[in-house]
Parts: structure tokens; sequence; C-alpha cells
């Protein structure tokens, strides 16, 4: 279309760089459209930084983008003086003001669920934008440019008046819904919710109320104040940044805000009307006031969080320091406790071992038999606390280790053949085996490597009630390791019963069906004294009732 007024009736200025004109200079409309955007777009930026991947930084970006876009087309549109460029640049601000409610939709969508919406919604956006696609070069869009006043105003088609202003509540309206079902899933605090999308929501009504105003009242210039929605929706977004965190750029944010503020402070030099600047003036003390009051109640917040975290850390440090002590005072109790009950256990084994073999004439049968319940009540209870001793010693780094060199084969089979005879009384097939490249040399205390032997032997004993324990001993050259596996058809374990095998005090959960005697400690000791000769004890089971396979790795001596 061709500019058929002259510019000069209306006086209409000359653009130039397409926004740069005297229409404008001096007037609301720089500021209106250049705070809103340049601060939506810095704090988009920002969090985008931070965030590479992350769906809604990538959402909120493109919502700027656009809005940005949005804004500078207008600005054409208020300073251009030809017709043509106006109906041009007028009919392009559809296109671009729906994709920008579009991407404020992805924004919530992907920052509630960390993903963009699935492709059936996407393909139904789709088909909602082909009226615009097909229609946005027609007069359904834009009928023609009024030429009976000096306004340079387009007349505005039913795509505009009712299609976008419904597609645009439209997405207000899902918004809305999908804001609910947050709140009711609980997914993240109901208050950072809600802040994010007041803060949209009141972005998106404020554009469309005021481009409402515009489009059915002629009033283009009161509807500009629709444009500081974005600014309102940074506020929220930078508070929440600040306050919770979100996007996890809390500092990037804090420098985002601040170079906010100085774009709009620098705004102010576009303004040469004294009534303009001072709406302006008051405009920006209210914002920065609120603003302002959210960030120190953020900061506050935080002092008085770290604080307390400092009193607690200061309390913490003295707690652990009593648990040291409480801890060292356990173990030494153990030690001494275990010391002297060693010794009257030592002499009831001996007295009653001793009265057993006829040392002082023969016992009477109803004796022999409760002395032997004695003797062995006496065997385990010092078993028990052997374990606590060592239990302590470990702790304490106390236990000692005297290192030579010995045959690990032959003291596994020596063990195998001092334990059969046990197997054999509980109907149990006890047997030695071995696979041996080397000579089977290790270099480790000899009696603590005994201890570990029978503690794995006994233990597969107590908790076979039928078959056999096999007793598997090879060497791996090139890795310079030794194995003694002790392989039992017994009760076996979960994969839940083994992380825990090794801990002090603990037991499988199918134990005391086989054999209610038991402390929880050989195991526990049995893998620290193997580590502390730079060998260790690993445990694996086929499942419950499917039996367990143990194997002491101990090194070999080069």
């Amino acid at each position: 279309m061709l500019n058929i007024v002259d510019p000069t009736i209306c006086s209409w200025g000359t653009a130039t760089y397409l926004i740069l004109s005297e229409n404008l200079i001096g007037s609301f409309q720089y500021y209106a459209h250049f705070l809103p955007s340049i601060s939506g777009l810095i704090i988009a930026i920002f969090v985008l930084r931070a965030n590479v991947r992350n769906k809604a930084a990538q959402a909120l970006l493109f919502t700027t983008v656009m809005f940005a876009i949005w804004c500078f087309l207008d600005l054409i549109i208020w300073a251009s003086e030809r017709s043509d460029v106006i109906m041009f640049v007028w009919s392009t601000l559809i296109y671009f003001e729906l994709l920008m409610y579009v991407g404020a939709f992805y924004f919530i969508y992907a920052f509630f669920n960390k993903s963009f919406p699935p492709f059936k919604v996407e393909l139904g956006i789709f088909v909602m934008f082909l009226p615009l696609i097909l229609f946005g070069h027609t007069k359904l869009n834009l009928v023609n440019f009024d030429f009976t006043n000096c306004l340079r105003y387009a007349t505005e088609g039913p795509l505009w008046q009712y299609y976008v202003y419904g597609f645009e509540f439209l997405f207000v309206g899902l918004i809305l819904l999908l804001t609910i079902a947050e709140v009711r899933l609980k997914r993240r605090e109901r208050r950072e919710t809600i802040l994010v999308a007041a803060g949209i929501l009141l972005f998106l009504l404020s554009f469309s109320i005021g481009n409402i105003i515009g489009s059915f009242y002629g009033d283009w210039e009161s509807g500009q104040i629709g444009l500081f929605g974005m600014p309102i929706f940074v506020a929220f977004l930078g508070y929440i940044l600040v306050r919770y965190q979100t996007f996890k750029i809390k500092l990037l944010a804090t420098e985002a805000l601040m170079a906010g503020q100085l774009i709009l402070l620098c705004s102010l030099l576009l303004v040469r009307s004294i009534e303009n600047a001072q709406i302006i003036a008051v405009g920006t003390i209210l914002f920065f006031s609120v603003l302002g009051t959210l960030l120190i109640k953020s900061v506050r917040s935080e002092v008085t969080q770290r604080e307390e975290i400092e009193k607690l850390a200061t309390n913490l440090e003295s707690t652990n320091e009593r648990l040291r002590i409480v801890d060292q005072q356990k173990s030494e109790f153990v030690s001494i406790a275990s010391h002297q009950l060693r010794s009257p256990l030592t002499a009831i084994r001996g007295y009653t071992s001793m009265i057993l073999d006829g040392n002082y004439g023969p016992a009477p049968e109803k004796m022999t038999e409760v002395l032997g319940r004695i003797h062995e009540s006496a065997k385990l209870m010092a078993f028990s606390i052997e374990d606590f001793l060592n239990v302590s010693r470990i702790e304490s780094g106390n236990m000692k280790y005297t290192y030579t060199d010995f045959n690990l084969r032959e003291q596994a089979e020596h063990i195998v053949d001092d334990l059969r005879p046990e197997a054999t009384r509980s109907g149990l097939l006890l047997l030695f085996k071995s696979d041996m490249r080397g000579q089977g040399i290790v270099h480790a205390d000899i009696s603590k490597t005994q201890q570990i032997l029978h503690n794995l032997i006994n233990n597969s004993l107590k908790y076979t009630q039928k078959g056999s324990i096999t007793v598997f001993v090879y060497d791996d050259i090139g890795r310079k390791q030794l194995f003694v596996n002790v392989i039992d058809t017994g009760i076996g374990m979960s994969p839940e019963t083994i992380n825990d095998l090794f801990q002090k005090f603990s037991r499988a959960k199918n134990a005391n069906s086989v054999n209610i005697n038991g402390t929880g400690l050989g195991l526990f000791v049995a893998r620290e004294m193997a580590r502390a000769m730079g060998g260790d004890i690993t445990c694996s089971s086929a499942g419950e009732q499917r039996g367990s396979t143990f194997v002491l790795t101990l090194p070999l001596v080069s």
C-alpha cells in the first residue's frame, strides 16, 4: 500500500533506523517498550546460561525473545510515518504475539514437569496456528489503514479481535489448570508454584488487556501500560530465583536484577516530558520498593538460616566430641569387662573338662550330662567374649599383627581336618579341594588367618542343616592373590542381607530359625582382620535356601 497522506499535514516525523523518530522522542513509548523487553531478556539469558539443557529455561528465553521482537515491531509502528510499513509490521505482530503465549505455556509446563508437552498437545497447537498461516495476509487480519485522522492506526479484522484474544485467554486458562494440578500434586513448595504461575499470568493478562483496550477503544497509549506485565513477571521470577534457588542461579539472578535496575534508570533519559517522568518515577519507586522488600526479606531469612546453621555446627562439633569420648569409654568398658569375664570362664572350662576326663574320678552319669552342657555353654560364651575383645581392639587401633610367611593351603587343609568330626556329628560332609599353580605362600599373621578360617567354616556349619561344606583353595599368579572359598548348601541369603552382613551385630534374617547362638560380630571381625592384612572377605548367594559362598583373599608372597 502506498503512503497517500502528506506527513507534514499531520506533523509526522520521519523515522530513522526504523524506531528513532520525532514522533516518539520524549514520550512514554521508548520507556514502555525498552524496559519490559530488555529486563525479560536479561533474566532469561542469565537463567539459560546456568541451565542450558533445562527445558523451562529454554522456553523462558523463547517467550522473552518473542516479546522483545513484538516490542521492537510495535515501536516501528509508533515511529514510522509510512502507512505501508505500518500495515506490514502490524500484520506480522499477530504471529509473535501468539508465539509468546505458546512460549509461556511451554515454560509453565516444563517448569512443573521438566519436559515439553507431549506430541498430541504440540500437534493441537499447530492446528490452532493454521488459521493464522492461511488468513494472516488477508483482510481478516487488517481491514485497512485509517486515513480519517492523523493517529496512524490500522483497522483490525476479526482474526485479531476474536480469534487471537480467544487464543490468548485459552492459554491463560491452560496455565491456570496446570498450576492447580501442580499445587494438588505437591511436587514442590506450594508458594514457589503460586509465585511463578502468578507472575506469568499477570504478565499475559496485562498484555492482553492492554491490547484489548487499544483494539476495542482505540486508546493505544493507555494500552501500553499492559507491557509492564513483563517487569512484574521478572520481579516474581527474580524473587523465587533468590528465595528458592530455582534453576540454581542465585548469584546470577542477583546480577541480572541489578542490570535490570540500571537499564530502568537509564531509560529515564529518553523521557523529556516532566509529567511522563513523574509517572515513570512513581512507577519505578513502587517497583523497586516491592522488589527490594522481597529481596531484603529473602537475604534476612538466609542470614538467619546461616546463623542457625553455624550454631548447629558448633553444637554438633561439641556433641561429636562427647560422643567420641563416650565411644572410647564404651570400648574401654567392653575391653575391661571382657577380660574380667574371660578368666573365670577359662577356669570353668578347665575344671569341667578335667571332671569329664575323669581326673577326679568317675563322675555320675547324670552329672556328666550336666557338666557337658556347662562346658559347651562356657565355650560359646568364651567365643563371644573373644569377639567383643577383638571388636574393642579393632576400634581402638590396638589389634596387633605378627607377620610371617606360611603356606595358606596347608593351614586350610589342617583346619578342615580338625573340624571334620564336628561336621560328621551334624550329618554334614566337609570337603577340601585345591587348584594351586604356585606354592601358596602368603605374608600374614598365621594365628589371625587361622581364626578367620575357623570363623568362616564354623559359620557354614552353624547355618547348613544338610548337604556339604566345601573349602576350595586356589591362586591367581598374575594378580598375586590367593583365594579360599567356603561353599555351603545352607540357608543362603537375600541381596539385602548380604549388604549388611559384615556390619557389627548383623545377622541374616533367617539365621535364628537355624541357630539362635551368635553375636553378629564374627564376620565383622574376620573381614577387618583380613583387610588389615591386605586382603578381604566377600560373600555371595543365589538366594535364601540356596547356599552361600564366602571368599577370603590374601596377597601372595612375590
